[in-house]
């Protein structure tokens, strides 16, 4: 009986080895694909999302959003009341977006949307929802936060590949827009000229 269960046990072994690799290969193939704090899919989505998209047939959009006063948030109560905050702004961008969109967190308080296949009218309306989505009072550690978010939105141009750092770089523009003119959400074509982020804030310094 004893040397029967040893040679079992000795057969198990590698077995259960082997599953708890395969286990820390998917665990960390996760962490390395979704944010670990919100759970949402990180920059890398975006990537595939932009690679697959077929321009020609039609115009993608983007927003791009960051928390407003998020650093005092921080500052005043502390970086756990902070990241209680992003796992409801994850929560709500997840219910605010529709099918095909995918809600992605690039890093601290800034998080993006991938629209997939739309126009910038459609794009300016989304925008709209999800600045409306996100603008609720949100209770964090016993204390009531009033919530806003600069939204940006930008739709990308026909062409034969989508640049996903192009639609980020004209989104950021537009977001920083937004921030700098005290509004919710603004948009800035694909065509604007590259240094006008520059000199937005030049003016706001």
């Amino acid at each position: 009986m004893i040397p029967a269960l040893a040679i079992w046990l000795a057969a198990l072994v590698p077995t259960l080895g082997l599953l708890a690799a395969a286990g820390a290969a998917r665990y960390w193939h996760r962490q390395a694909r979704y944010d670990p704090l919100t759970g949402l899919p990180g920059r890398d989505r975006l990537r595939t999302l932009a690679r697959r998209a077929r321009p020609r047939s039609g115009p993608v959009g983007v927003l791009l959003l960051d928390v407003d006063r998020f650093k005092q948030v921080n500052d005043t109560y502390g970086h756990r009341a902070g990241d209680a905050l992003l796992t409801v702004i994850a929560r709500r961008l997840r219910a605010a977006t529709g099918r095909g969109e995918v809600p992605v967190r690039l890093h601290g308080d800034e998080f993006a949307v991938w629209l997939g296949r739309t126009d910038p009218e459609a794009s300016a309306r989304r925008a709209r929802e999800v600045a409306r989505a996100l603008t609720r009072p949100v209770c964090v550690d016993g204390h009531q936060l009033v919530v806003t978010a600069s939204v940006g939105h930008t739709t990308s141009s026909y062409a034969d590949t989508v640049s996903l750092a192009e639609l980020l770089h004209q989104a950021d523009q537009a977001m920083y827009r937004a921030k700098h003119q005290r509004h919710t959400l603004a948009s800035l074509p694909t065509t604007a000229p590259a240094d006008r982020l520059r000199d937005l804030r030049k003016d706001a310094s």
